[in-house]
Protein backbone atom coordinates (compact mmCIF):
# COMPACT_ATOMS: atom_id res chain seq x y z
CA UNK A 1 0.00 0.00 0.00
CA UNK A 2 1.59 3.14 -0.92
CA UNK A 3 1.21 5.53 2.21
CA UNK A 4 2.51 8.66 0.30
CA UNK A 5 0.09 11.63 -0.52
CA UNK A 6 -1.85 12.71 -3.46
CA UNK A 7 -1.19 15.63 -5.17
CA UNK A 8 -3.34 18.17 -7.42
CA UNK A 9 -2.29 17.55 -11.23
CA UNK A 10 -2.31 21.26 -11.65
CA UNK A 11 -0.51 23.01 -8.59
CA UNK A 12 1.01 19.89 -6.69
CA UNK A 13 -0.64 20.90 -3.66
CA UNK A 14 -0.84 17.94 -1.25
CA UNK A 15 -4.27 16.87 -1.41
CA UNK A 16 -7.15 16.60 1.52
CA UNK A 17 -4.96 17.93 4.48
CA UNK A 18 -7.99 18.94 6.71
CA UNK A 19 -6.77 22.23 7.83
CA UNK A 20 -6.75 23.17 3.91
CA UNK A 21 -9.73 23.53 2.81
CA UNK A 22 -8.76 24.36 -1.42
CA UNK A 23 -6.79 20.84 -0.59
CA UNK A 24 -9.95 19.29 -1.30
CA UNK A 25 -9.48 15.98 -3.68
CA UNK A 26 -11.72 17.16 -6.92
CA UNK A 27 -10.53 14.26 -9.63
CA UNK A 28 -7.08 14.12 -8.96
CA UNK A 29 -6.72 17.98 -8.47
CA UNK A 30 -7.63 20.22 -5.57
CA UNK A 31 -10.28 22.25 -4.85
CA UNK A 32 -8.35 25.68 -5.39
CA UNK A 33 -7.57 24.83 -9.43
CA UNK A 34 -10.79 23.52 -9.61
CA UNK A 35 -13.42 26.30 -7.84
CA UNK A 36 -11.08 28.73 -9.88
CA UNK A 37 -11.01 26.96 -13.55
CA UNK A 38 -14.93 26.61 -12.87
CA UNK A 39 -15.94 29.83 -11.29
CA UNK A 40 -13.87 31.57 -14.67
CA UNK A 41 -16.13 29.64 -16.69
CA UNK A 42 -18.96 31.34 -14.98
CA UNK A 43 -20.35 28.04 -13.26
CA UNK A 44 -22.93 29.82 -10.44
CA UNK A 45 -22.09 27.29 -7.65
CA UNK A 46 -18.25 27.50 -7.65
CA UNK A 47 -18.43 30.96 -8.58
CA UNK A 48 -20.04 32.27 -5.36
CA UNK A 49 -17.85 29.36 -3.50
CA UNK A 50 -15.01 30.75 -5.00
CA UNK A 51 -16.07 34.68 -4.03
CA UNK A 52 -16.28 33.88 -0.22
CA UNK A 53 -13.15 31.89 -0.17
CA UNK A 54 -10.98 34.91 -1.87
CA UNK A 55 -12.71 37.71 0.55
CA UNK A 56 -11.03 35.17 2.88
CA UNK A 57 -8.12 35.12 1.08
CA UNK A 58 -7.92 31.99 0.31
CA UNK A 59 -7.41 33.16 -3.70
CA UNK A 60 -5.12 35.97 -3.44
CA UNK A 61 -4.13 35.75 -7.10
CA UNK A 62 -7.68 35.04 -8.59
CA UNK A 63 -9.86 37.92 -9.93
CA UNK A 64 -13.57 37.85 -10.16
CA UNK A 65 -14.72 37.21 -13.33
CA UNK A 66 -16.87 40.47 -13.13
CA UNK A 67 -14.32 42.90 -12.83
CA UNK A 68 -12.65 41.69 -16.12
Amino acid sequence: MNDSPKHCGICKRVLDIPADPLSIDCGGDCWGCVGEIEADMGWPEPLVQVRKESEAGLHPDWIDPAKR
